[in-house]
C-alpha cells in the first residue's frame, strides 16, 4: 500500500503528522540506532578477542579500538557500494545459520550424553512478579527488533507486493525457532548464571561442550554481529534520506552520490555517532533508556495499520495483514508498556524526556523555521555538494 521507504517512520509520520515522524526519526537517528551500531560493533570485538585472551578478559581498550574499526570499515561500505553491503550481508546471514546450528548440534550432543538436568525444573530460583518479566521483556526483545527494518528499504526491493511479506513471515519463524533451540543449548552445559555472567556465552558454551569448536564458534558470531551492524546503518541512512525528501531534515539527507548513488551524508553522520558511543562507553545503559520509546514507537506503528484502515478504506493493499496479529500486538505491547512505566520509572522518564527532547527541535528547525535558517542550509548544502561529489535523488534518475 505504502511504496515508500523509511518504515515506521514512514507509517507514524502518515498517521500522526510530521511532528509524530520527526520524533521517530530523531530518536532513532540521534541515540537509538548509533547506541545500537556501537552495542554491535563491541559485541563483534569481544567475541574476536575473547579465545586470544582466554581464559582472562580481552583487554578494554582493544575492544574499543577493534569495534571503532568495524563501523568505520562498514560505514566505508555502505559510502562505496549498496551492492557491496548487501553481498556482505548476506555472507553474514550464512555465518549466522552456520553458528546457531553449531551451537544446536553441539546440545544435541550434549542431550544425548545425558546433560538435561536444567531441563527438569527450568525455572528454579527465579521470580514471577510483573515488575521483573515486563522489564525482562523489554529487554529480551532486542535481539528481535530486525523484524521491522526491512520497511525501510522496500523501495529498493523487487517486487516488494510478493516479496516483502515472504520476507518478513520467513524471518521472524525462522529467527525465533533457531534463537529458541540456541538458547536452550547453552543450559545444556551452562548453568543460568554462566550464562548471565559470561561475555561471551556462545565461546564459553563452545568451549565447555567442544574446545576446537572454540575458535569457529566466536569467528561465526562476530561476522554475524558485524552483518547486523552492516544492517542497522544500511537501514538508517535509507530512514535519513526519507526524512531529507520530506523536509523533516534537511534536504542534503537525501542526496546521493553522483556515481555510487549512495547516501553519503547519512552514512558519515551515522557512523561519526556510532564511534561516539562506543568511545564513551554508554551505549549499553542508553538502550536500556530508549527500549521504552523504541517499542512505543512499535505500538503506534501498529496503532497506524488499524487508522489506515479508517482513513484509506479504499487504497489497493498488494497484501492483506489482517486485524487479529495487529489487534494482539497492541495489546501485548499496551500491557508491557503500562508495567514498565509503573515498575521502571527512571528509565521511562528518561527514555520519554530523549525522544521529547526533539519537539523544540522540530518547533525551531521545522515548524517555524525561518529564512536565515534556509539560507545557512542552502550554503551548507552547496559547500558538501561539491565537496562529496553528491546530487539530489531526483535529478540523478532524470540523468
Amino acid at each position: 500500500m505504502i511504496y515508500s521507504s523509511g518504515g515506521d517512520y514512514t507509517y507514524i509520520k502518515m498517521a500522526f503528522g510530521n511532528w509524530a515522524g520527526f520524533l521517530r526519526v530523531w530518536s532513532e537517528i540521534c541515540c537509538v540506532r548509533p547506541a545500537t551500531i556501537a552495542v554491535c560493533g563491541i559485541t563483534a570485538s569481544i567475541y574476536i578477542l575473547q579465545p586470544i585472551f582466554s581464559p582472562c578478559q580481552p583487554p578494554h581498550m582493544a575492544v574499543i579500538l577493534l569495534a571503532c574499526f568495524f563501523i568505520m570499515v562498514l560505514t566505508l561500505l555502505n559510502l562505496l557500494s549498496t551492492r557491496g553491503s548487501i553481498m556482505w550481508q548476506n555472507i553474514a546471514f550464512y555465518a549466522k545459520i552456520l553458528s546457531l546450528l553449531l551451537l544446536i548440534g553441539l546440545g544435541i550432543y550434549q542431550l544425548i550424553r545425558g546433560h538435561y538436568d536444567v531441563f527438569t525444573a527450568p525455572f528454579e530460583n527465579t521470580q514471577t512478579s510483573i515488575k521483573k518479566f515486563s522489564i525482562a521483556m523489554y529487554i529480551g526483545l532486542f535481539p528481535y527488533t530486525g523484524w521491522n527494518y526491512l520497511s525501510n528499504a522496500v523501495e529498493e526491493l523487487k517486487k516488494p507486493e510478493k516479496n516483502f511479506p515472504i520476507a518478513i513471515l520467513t524471518s521472524i519463524i525462522a529467527s525465533t525457532i533457531l534463537y529458541a533451540l540456541a538458547y536452550s543449548a547453552y543450559f545444556t552445559a551452562l548453568t543460568p548464571h554462566d550464562v548471565m555472567t559470561s561475555d561471551a556465552v556462545a565461546v564459553t558454551f563452545a568451549q565447555n561442550v567442544y574446545r576446537p569448536l572454540g575458535f569457529i564458534v566466536p569467528l561465526c558470531v562476530s561476522i554475524s554481529a558485524l552483518g547486523g551492524l552492516n544492517g542497522q546503518i544500511f537501514s538508517i541512512v535509507r530512514m535519513f534520506s526519507v526524512a531529507g525528501r520530506d523536509g523533516l531534515l534537511p534536504s542534503i539527507s537525501a542526496f546521493v552520490h553522483i556515481k555510487r548513488l549512495t547516501p553519503v551524508v547519512p552514512c558519515i553522520i551515522e557512523g561519526t555517532l556510532s564511534i561516539l558511543f562506543v568511545l564513551v562507553g554508554s551505549a549499553e545503559r542508553l538502550l536500556g533508556y530508549l527500549s521504552f520509546s523504541t517499542w512505543l514507537v512499535c505500538l503506534f506503528s501498529a496503532i497506524s495499520l488499524l487508522i489506515f484502515r479508517r482513513t484509506m478504506p479504499d487504497t489497493p493493499r498488494p497484501f492483506h495483514a489482517g486485524l487479529i496479529a495487529p489487534i494482539v500486538f497492541i495489546t501485548a505491547m499496551s500491557v508491557l508498556t503500562l508495567a514498565n512505566i509503573i515498575y521502571n520509572t527512571l528509565d521511562i522518564i528518561v527514555g520519554l524526556f530523549i525522544l521529547l527532547s526533539g519537539l523544540p527541535v522540530y518547533w525551531v528547525f521545522v515548524l517555524k523555521r525561518s529564512p536565515s535558517i534556509d539560507k545557512f542550509s542552502r550554503s551548507i548544502s552547496i559547500y558538501l555538494q561539491k565537496l562529496l561529489l553528491i546530487v539530489p535523488e531526483n535529478n540523478k534518475q532524470q540523468n
